[in-house]
């Protein structure tokens, strides 16, 4: 189940008070442009149309054209007071009919920013109350030149902010093809997508295009070996497209809350998350390796890893003993196979516990290291990031220090945050 259903189950279970059916003529949206009107649960006719939207069987439902979609023209925000700034434009967004979610906010603020000739960044917040921002340092810039690989346009009612490419005018985003949602907890907007030439929205398992054909990426950190379609370690909501003619360009949502991208056919991509602020970069290319670049502006550049990182490594969950280590290596080498770096997977650890051996199975541990470096060899252990806070106290230093001094993260009561790795 994707990450955000469960959140949103009792989320989103609030109709609009007033909603009316849509005209049969706003309804008309073909197949493949249709916005999911119920992003947390398959809704019945009457559901759907309580909240003013379409309703219309196709398929079994969940996890291809949606049922229950957007009328044309469903209203949400108006842009007033659009103003030039000296970085580019800001702007008051006020919502105009009620949703139906609950906590939603009446007032948002957009600011667009044209930082420079291939980037520019827009962000909607509410102005009243402070939300989480990523604390990222990004470059702030505004050296745009009149030679801008750029436009936009902003639509005031219902709202919506269209990128498009120089000279000839391609629109790359537009956010008016579905409507704009902010609420406590639910946060949505969409764009149409030039093609359906999509990579990124890692870290997944997939082809390097990716599947416009209703796809759903989960973006969630998650420590689990790679599987088709299903979130990993890491998440990097960003995205390149590729343009009719060759021409390249990416978008970049700087929110670090757990989030849905929806991918539809028609083509179009539809953001979904559970809090924060929408802080989007845009990066013009125009081909992909400067797209790459003008992302590593703002994200900043990997690190340099040392030489021998580079190398040929052994590494798995199951050496249980210095014996089994020593020998997994000399079997490496008795096959004649490279080997640059032994890991040792938590096995080695005493009770799992950090910055501990377990004195018995791997009671020549340090000898064993000793003698992998002898060899040219180099070690790695892996340590979690996670105290064991299972023990009596004055058994185990690091969970009694970090106690003493007050550097774990802690709960709503006060008390040190217990989890599980």
């Amino acid at each position: 189940m994707a990450v955000l259903g469960a959140a949103l189950m009792a989320l989103l279970l609030r109709s609009l008070p007033s909603a009316r059916s849509s005209p049969r003529s706003a309804c008309a949206v073909p197949t493949d442009d249709r916005f999911d009107c119920g992003p947390e649960r398959l809704l019945a006719r009457a559901g759907c149309e309580a909240r003013g939207c379409c309703y219309a069987p196709s398929g079994p439902g969940g996890g291809g054209p949606p049922w229950c979609f957007f009328p044309r023209g469903y209203r949400s925000y108006r842009a007033d007071n659009v103003t030039a700034t000296a970085e580019g434009y800001t702007a008051r967004l006020r919502r105009v009919v009620p949703s139906f979610l609950p906590a939603d906010v009446g007032t948002l603020r957009l600011d667009v920013a044209l930082e420079t000739e291939s980037r520019l960044r827009f962000t909607l917040r509410d102005p009243a109350r402070q939300r989480y921002e990523v604390p990222v340092a990004a470059p702030r810039k505004n050296t745009r030149g009149a030679d801008a690989l750029y436009g936009v346009r902003i639509l005031r009612d219902p709202f919506g902010i269209v990128v498009f490419r120089q000279p000839d005018g391609r629109v790359l985003i537009d956010t008016s093809v579905a409507p704009l949602f902010f609420a406590d907890q639910f946060l949505q907007i969409s764009t149409s997508l030039p093609s359906r030439f999509v990579s990124g929205l890692g870290e997944r398992l997939t082809p390097l295009i990716l599947d416009t054909a209703w796809t759903k990426v989960t973006l969630w950190n998650r420590d689990m070996a790679p599987a088709p379609q299903v979130n990993l370690y890491g998440s990097h909501p960003f995205y390149l497209a590729l343009e009719d003619g060759g021409s390249a360009h990416g978008v970049f949502l700087l929110n670090s809350n757990a989030m849905d991208v929806l991918l539809q056919p028609s083509p179009a991509l539809t953001w979904r998350t559970t809090g924060g602020i929408l802080d989007f970069f845009i990066f013009l290319g125009p081909d992909p390796q400067s797209v790459v670049r003008q992302y590593l502006d703002v994200v900043g550049l990997p690190f340099m890893p040392p030489y021998w990182a580079l190398g040929f490594h052994l590494c798995r969950w199951g050496y249980s003993s210095s014996t089994i280590t020593r020998q997994a290596a000399a079997n490496m080498s008795a096959g004649r196979f490279p080997l640059d770096v032994q890991w040792n997977d938590l096995d080695y650890m005493d009770a799992k516990r950090d910055f501990t051996f377990n004195k018995e199975t791997f009671r020549d541990y340090p000898d064993m290291v000793h003698d992998f470096h002898q060899r040219g060899l180099r070690y790695v252990m892996i340590v979690d990031p996670g105290i064991s806070s299972s023990g009596p106290p004055g058994t185990y230093r690091p969970f009694d220090d970090g106690l003493k001094r007050g550097v774990f993260i802690r709960n709503a009561s006060g008390q040190p945050l217990i989890g599980k790795v």
